[in-house]
């Protein structure tokens, strides 16, 4: 398991907490409620102690609420755990109340519901261990102090108790000296590192997230291949002007960066901030890039979007292939070639996470050996599914390179080109919207002539005889298993004829706009997820018809953009990963060491007794 999936893997932790901070409010109530009926207090003093109760917890986030992540609905998760965590301890020693007398182990509630207190102001608040180890006291102690008397507590006081209290209140501060030091020398503090991204995850607020990331990102060169097209006769189509030609639309962009690491920092959003800058921009493709290639700062996203108007042009042409598809296995890859640019469409039908280099690399030095002058290599990113196994590896290079070799001996033709854009607010959606993005050839020699109603769409939408490739583009976070085969299947039955040569793919974006949102062990909502596939098809459809009613004579040109900016890199997620796994053997130790102190205290009280 790579340092990426690991650090996700903790992801699920952060859902333990109620969804809701009444929710936690009332569980808060309840606990108290029936830890006061259980140790026979004064009926009447309940809902006195639920008042005063509601007074402490604001007087908890008073106290801590000069550190940025204190909110009060976190002051109320917390105590939601901390009284669950007393009441479990009570309702245990009533279980057992044949081992010793129960009533001795509402002491020793309180001091792990202090305990717990302890840990969370200290790793998720922020605030001092001093501070913390003077806060944490305050409500339990309140709670206790109201609900029995005060010679009763004193009676409880026992040697056992004491020795109990003393080595968990121990064990907590140990946990909090040692977890937060987890990650050193690589992290200096693991306990900032996860308040900057609860900053960020919980309150939008990526400036924390954003300066310790882009402290430890590494300089590295990155590449933006685009290609844009002229239209012809068709302006009322136009959806923006190139930077360099006011007759160029650009349509596809593949950036060498990848859109993470989840919303709100860095370039997370990085698919629509480029058609924010770049309205010409019809589709941002996902490449073969991974986390490591992540932006970390939105100084950096700016930096990297300024560079796209500077870009050097590798071709110019006005013929492109027919498409191709090849499938070796899973691997199934869909190709054209205009002039010596070849794109290439990428996908699995067993699904699949990011894609390895090793097959860009590959498969660029194959493509040059034979001719091409540019490649653009696609993660289509369509089915959701783990990373690939070797054999996945080598039958998706397999699938390229014949793809290539097929490009290579295929005739050119004169194309149109046709877009269509729409947009859907949807939390599986993100607000770049979809596209789609037809590539029709024409029939005919290179030269241009064709015949005059070979590839004319007709008037109404309905199916023609289409020959070339339909791109449906989603601003989406990958798409739930079967969606990518049920939308391409249905969409070709809608729009083409039987005897039609036109292939179709689904591509997302990889936005991680979506990341944080979604209370699941992902994080996220891929594409499906939410909106109703039937929706999606009947969206995706209306926009096919009107790309394909829209295409028009085009030309196209190649271009590729370079600059310098700060990526991640591979070495920070490993210490990232380094410091939290470390944390989590840290904790599963002091949970275990807490447990131990609890049964010898048992067992003291039962041989007391």
């Amino acid at each position: 398991m790579d340092s990426v999936s690991r650090i996700h893997r903790r992801f699920s932790l952060t859902l333990i907490n109620p969804s809701s901070h009444k929710t936690s409010l009332l569980i808060s109530l309840a606990c108290i409620s029936v830890i006061a009926y259980t140790v026979d207090a004064d009926l009447l003093l309940i809902p006195i102690a639920l008042g005063i109760a509601l007074l402490l917890f604001r007087i908890d986030y008073l106290l801590l609420k000069d550190h940025p992540v204190a909110k009060l609905s976190k002051v109320y998760h917390t105590n939601a755990f901390a009284f669950m965590l007393w009441f479990a301890v009570l309702i245990l020693s009533i279980l057992l109340a044949m081992l010793g007398n129960h009533d001795t182990l509402l002491i020793e509630g309180m001091v792990f519901a202090v305990a717990l207190r302890l840990c969370i102001f200290t790793s998720v608040f922020g605030s001092s261990l001093k501070r913390s180890a003077l806060i944490a006291p305050i409500t339990p102690m309140a709670m206790l102090l109201l609900l029995l008397p005060y010679d009763a507590i004193i009676q409880m006081l026992d040697t056992p108790t004491l020795a109990t209290s003393m080595a968990v209140i121990g064990i907590a501060v140990v946990w909090c000296i040692m977890a937060d030091r987890s990650g050193r020398p690589r992290v200096e503090s693991t306990f900032r590192l996860l308040q900057a991204y609860l900053l960020a995850w919980t309150e939008r607020d990526a400036r924390l997230m954003e300066s310790i990331m882009a402290s430890k990102a590494e300089q590295s060169t990155v590449s933006t291949k685009i290609l844009a097209f002229r239209r012809e006769h068709d302006d009322a189509h136009a959806i923006g002007r190139s930077s360099k030609s006011d007759s160029m639309y650009d349509m596809l962009m593949l950036p060498d960066v990848h859109p993470g690491p989840f919303y709100p920092v860095g370039g997370s959003n990085l698919p629509y901030d480029i058609h924010a800058r770049y309205t010409a921009t019809v589709a941002v493709m996902h490449g073969i890039s991974d986390h490591s290639s992540n932006l970390p700062s939105r100084d950096e996203v700016e930096r990297f979007i300024d560079s796209l108007a500077e870009y050097s042009i590798v071709e110019q042409g006005s013929t492109c292939t027919a498409s191709v598809e090849v499938q070796v296995n899973n691997a199934r890859v869909t190709g054209i070639a205009f002039g010596r640019v070849a794109l290439l469409l990428l996908s699995s039908a067993r699904g699949m996470d990011d894609l390895p280099k090793s097959i860009r690399d590959e498969v660029e030095h194959y493509a040059f050996e034979h001719g091409f002058k540019d490649l653009l290599i696609v993660d289509a990113h369509n089915c959701m599914g783990d990373d690939l196994s070797s054999e996945e590896i080598n039958d998706m290079i397999d699938a390229c390179k014949r793809t290539l070799k097929a490009l290579t001996e295929m005739g050119q033709h004169r194309f149109r080109v046709g877009v269509a854009r729409a947009w859907h607010e949807s939390d599986d959606i993100g607000p770049a919207g979809m596209s789609a993005i037809a590539v029709l050839i024409v029939d005919g020699v290179a030269d241009g002539s064709s015949s005059s109603n070979s590839n004319s769409s007709s008037s109404n939408g309905s199916s023609s005889n289409h020959n070339g490739l339909l791109i449906l583009w989603v601003d989406a976070n990958n798409a739930v298993k079967g969606l990518s085969a049920y939308l391409e299947q249905s969409i070709r039955r809608e729009v083409a004829s039987n005897n039609s040569n036109l292939y179709v793919m689904l591509c997302t974006s990889d936005t991680h706009y979506t990341s944080g949102k979604a209370r699941n062990r992902m994080g996220y909502f891929p594409l499906g997820s939410v909106t109703n596939r039937d929706e999606l098809r009947s969206m995706l459809v209306s926009l096919s018809k009107d790309a394909l009613a829209s295409a028009t004579d085009a030309v196209y040109e190649a271009r590729v953009s370079r600059t310098l900016v700060k990526i991640m890199g591979d070495e920070q997620f490993s210490n990232y990963s380094y410091a939290l796994d470390r944390a989590m053997s840290i904790t599963k130790v002091s949970i275990t060491a807490s447990i131990l102190v609890f049964i010898v205290m048992m067992l003291s009280t039962f041989l007391t007794f």
